[in-house]
C-alpha cells in the first residue's frame, strides 16, 4: 500500500517541529512498518542542499528548510498583500521505499534521518549532498555540488559534474562495485587498511597518490560504450592506470578530467 505526504510551505505540516529545530521549516516523520528488512529512501531536489544522517531509530525523518518563499521579497505595494504559492516536498512510501521530490520551484534543503542500515539513492542538481553513518547501497549524484560521504558502509556510487567528492568508508562490501567519477573536481577516498579492490584510475588534468600498497597492472582503463552489444573499449594511456590493492577484489572506480586522486588508508 502506499502512502503519501506532503509539505507545502507552512500550510500543511504532519507533525510539529520540536523546539531545538528552526521554527520556520517543515517536518515529516514517516513511521516504520517493517523494520526487519532495510529501507530506501530516494531524494531528488533542484536547488537545495541534501543532508542525510543515521540514528538509532526506526523511522525516518524528512525537514525541510529556507525554501523559496522565505528568500528575497519585493516591497508589498500600499494596500496589498501578498499571495504565496505553495512551495514545498511530496514523500511517498511503499514497500520500504521512500520517495522524497522537492517542487522544482522550491530552493529549500532537505535534512533527512535515517536508520543506520539504509539504502539512498540522492540526487541534487545544483548543491551539495552530505551522508554521515549510513551502512547500505549509496548512490549520489550532484551535478554542480560537493559530495561528502562521512562514516559509510556498504557500497558508494558518486558522479558529480562540477564538484568534489570526499568519501570516508569503514566498511566496503565485497560484492558490489565503488565508484567516484567527477568532472571538475578533487576525489579523495578514505578505506579501512583491509580494503581489497581491483581499481581503475585516471585522471587527464591532475596527480594520483595512495599510501596502500598497490600492484600495478597497467595503464589501462576499461569503459562500457552502454550499447546493446555489450562491448567494452579498453584505452591505454599515461593519465590512467590499473592495479590491485590487497590482492583485489571488487572493482573500484576514479575517475576526474580535472582533479587530484588521493586513494587513502584509514590511520
Amino acid at each position: 500500500m502506499k502512502t503519501i505526504f506532503a509539505l507545502a510551505g507552512l500550510a500543511l505540516t504532519l507533525c510539529p517541529i520540536s523546539p531545538a529545530q528552526d521554527d520556520t521549516g517543515n517536518r515529516i516523520v514517516i513511521p516504520a512498518r517493517n523494520s526487519s528488512r532495510p529501507r530506501k529512501v530516494t531524494a531528488h531536489v533542484i536547488h537545495g542542499s541534501i543532508t542525510v544522517k543515521a540514528y538509532t531509530g526506526k523511522d525516518v525523518i524528512v525537514e525541510e528548510s529556507g525554501s523559496a518563499n522565505r528568500g528575497r521579497t519585493s516591497a508589498t505595494p500600499p494596500g496589498m498583500r501578498r499571495i504565496d504559492l505553495p512551495r514545498g516536498i511530496n514523500v511517498e512510501e511503499q514497500d520500504n521505499l521512500i520517495t522524497i521530490k522537492a517542487s522544482p520551484m522550491g530552493s529549500g534543503s532537505l535534512v533527512i534521518t535515517v536508520p543506520t542500515d539504509t539504502s539512498l539513492d540522492l540526487n541534487s542538481l545544483n548543491s551539495a549532498i552530505t551522508v554521515e553513518g549510513v551502512n547500505g547501497e549509496i548512490v549520489v549524484e550532484a551535478n554542480n555540488g560537493k559530495i561528502a560521504l562521512t562514516n559509510i558502509s556498504g557500497n558508494v556510487l558518486a558522479h558529480s559534474l562540477n564538484g568534489a567528492i570526499i568519501v570516508s568508508m569503514d566498511a566496503v562490501d565485497p560484492a558490489k562495485p565503488l565508484s567516484f567519477v567527477t568532472l571538475n573536481g578533487t576525489i579523495d577516498v578514505t578505506f579501512p587498511q583491509n580494503f581489497k579492490a581491483n581499481v581503475k584510475a585516471s585522471t587527464y588534468n591532475g596527480h594520483i597518490y595512495t599510501d596502500f600498497d598497490f600492484k600495478l597492472g597497467g595503464g589501462s582503463i576499461t569503459q562500457s560504450n552502454n550499447t546493446s552489444d555489450g562491448k567494452f573499449r579498453v584505452t591505454m594511456g599515461e593519465n590512467g592506470w590499473s592495479g590491485t590493492i590487497n590482492g583485489g577484489g571488487p572493482e573500484a572506480t576514479f575517475k576526474s578530467h580535472n582533479g587530484t586522486i588521493y586513494i587513502r588508508k584509514k590511520k
